[in-house]
């Protein structure tokens, strides 16, 4: 199951989906409540809490079982909420440039000062106070250089809320720790959120977890998704 990251929504996977499926096995992409074009608006409502809810919830009515629960980015905090919700339905966890949270921890503490500073301007002058609308900033941030990369995702960005990033995760149990790990980080020169994500990827390497490492900017899967593809497939 594929979970994508902030300002995206689920058709960022879609170059994945044919050597995914191709392989045999079922693939399944989440859809975050307020994130995409044919489901529920945005509002203030919606937090990290909804999306873990989402991703549950549709284990549990496809009635999955010993899934490889694959997370992008903000997709990170979301897979590690799920894995504390539907622990037994998990064989498997991938980060994929994605933030790695401990009990009680936000995304917004596991940005630098001057990135959650910037999000908060934002969104009180263009979003009344929560809203963060999706713009090139987002696509300079990830890396994407001007070509046909940057062209599929810039199709593909919705708007987020402040309100995702500022809540925390609960991990009374710290389920996530106890499943097979996988952390893939991505490694492009001059990708300006790569100082986000290295202190995860280190954090991996120094748990021992599956580490890889694809020279790309922050969306590795429709940089190089055929590599992508073959990392995940490859255990």
């Amino acid at each position: 199951m594929l979970v994508h990251g902030a300002w995206q929504t689920a058709a960022t996977w879609d170059l994945v989906l044919p050597p995914l499926q191709s392989a045999g096995g079922r693939v399944f992409t989440a859809k975050l409540t307020g994130l995409e074009a044919d489901g529920p608006e945005l509002t203030e409502a919606v937090t990290l809490e909804t999306h873990i809810q989402d991703v549950v919830r549709l284990m549990e009515v496809e009635d999955l079982h010993d899934v490889t629960l694959v997370g992008h980015s903000y997709g990170g905090m979301i897979v590690t909420g799920v894995a504390e919700r539907a622990g037994p339905r998990i064989g498997r966890l991938v980060y994929v440039d994605a933030f790695v949270p401990s009990d009680g921890q936000a995304a917004m503490e596991l940005l630098p000062e001057s990135i959650q500073t910037a999000f908060r301007e934002q969104a009180r002058a263009e979003g009344n106070g929560w809203r963060l609308r999706s713009s090139e900033r987002q696509l300079n941030l990830w890396g994407l250089k001007e070509g046909p990369a940057r062209e599929f995702v810039r199709g593909r960005l919705c708007d987020f809320s402040l309100r995702c990033f500022a809540h925390p995760v609960t991990l009374s149990s710290n389920v996530a720790p106890t499943r097979e790990r996988t952390y893939i980080a991505c490694v492009g020169e001059g990708y300006p959120a790569r100082a986000v994500f290295d202190q995860f990827a280190n954090r991996a390497r120094s748990e021992g977890w599956r580490h890889y490492e694809l020279p790309t900017g922050h969306d590795c899967h429709v940089e190089m998704a055929e590599e992508f593809s073959e990392l995940l497939l490859r255990e």
